[in-house]
């Protein structure tokens, strides 16, 4: 794997997109806040100093073609609370996205993954919602 430096700025906002799957009463379930096996330990965010909740919405369903409900906010001291890094990770292709950054998850067992992505998933702030376009 191949990416950026470590997000150092506490305040950084990263912005997550939000499957409408994982919205229950209003706000995301852990299960929006934890990376898959495919994933491979690594949470996809975008950098909020890069990109706005709302233009990250519209690549995420737009050029991506990817569904969400919102978009929702933690911070790089969201994450350091917990012992998480966040790091910038550009892509380039199939579709460009310089904001891209990713949450690292890599190492822990399965129960410490479950009770850093509740503890996200609290701490998320709602930023934008698909409704927000009409």
């Amino acid at each position: 794997m191949s990416r950026g430096p470590k997000l150092q700025n506490a305040s950084e906002e990263l912005l997550r997109q939000i499957h409408p799957s994982f919205i229950v009463a209003g706000r995301p379930s852990s299960q929006a806040f934890r990376p898959t096996k495919k994933d491979e330990g690594q949470l996809s965010v975008s950098m909020g100093s890069k990109t706005s909740p709302a233009q990250a919405f519209e690549l995420h369903t737009g050029a991506k073609g990817l569904d969400s409900a919102g978009v929702w906010s933690l911070t790089v001291g969201d994450c350091d609370a917990l012992g998480l890094s966040a790091y910038e990770d550009p892509v380039i292709e199939p579709v460009a996205d310089p904001a891209h950054a990713v949450v690292d998850f890599a190492g822990m067992t399965d129960g410490q993954l479950r009770k850093c992505s509740q503890l996200l998933a609290r701490a998320a702030v709602c930023q934008y919602t698909a409704t927000a376009r009409e």
